[in-house]
């Protein structure tokens, strides 16, 4: 069944804040890419972009204000990007049993931080 235009939007709408903090999210991950790579850096924009707006929309609200900020370890963004890769269908909002991610709001999806051993 093929799907449709209202199937696909479905989900919360993303405000005017959220998508300039999805855009700042985008600047700090394409900025690991050489400047000259221009190929691979529209890439990383795209598939960043799609993985972040179909999360957050459909899936797992994000807090994309705390990824944004340049004070977050970066290794933490990449690692949720790289979970939501792997396991966020994108075509449905449909994520795997059992992910968690750093940044969710929802508990159900919040990742328990490490302990540390003393």
């Amino acid at each position: 069944m093929p799907t449709t235009q209202a199937s696909k939007n479905a989900g919360n709408p993303i405000t005017l804040l959220e998508a300039k903090a999805i855009l700042r999210i985008i600047r700090r991950v394409v900025d690991l890419r050489p400047a000259d790579d221009l190929i691979g850096r529209n890439k990383t924009h795209d598939l960043t972009n799609k993985l972040l707006r179909n999360c957050h929309a459909r899936t797992c609200t994000l807090d994309l204000e705390a990824m944004a900020d340049r004070e977050t370890d970066l290794a933490l963004v990449l690692e949720d990007l790289g979970t939501l890769r792997r396991n966020l269908n994108c075509t449905i909002g449909h994520m795997d049993y059992g992910t968690r991610l750093h940044f969710a709001t929802n508990m159900a999806f919040k990742r328990k931080p490490a302990q540390v051993a003393a």
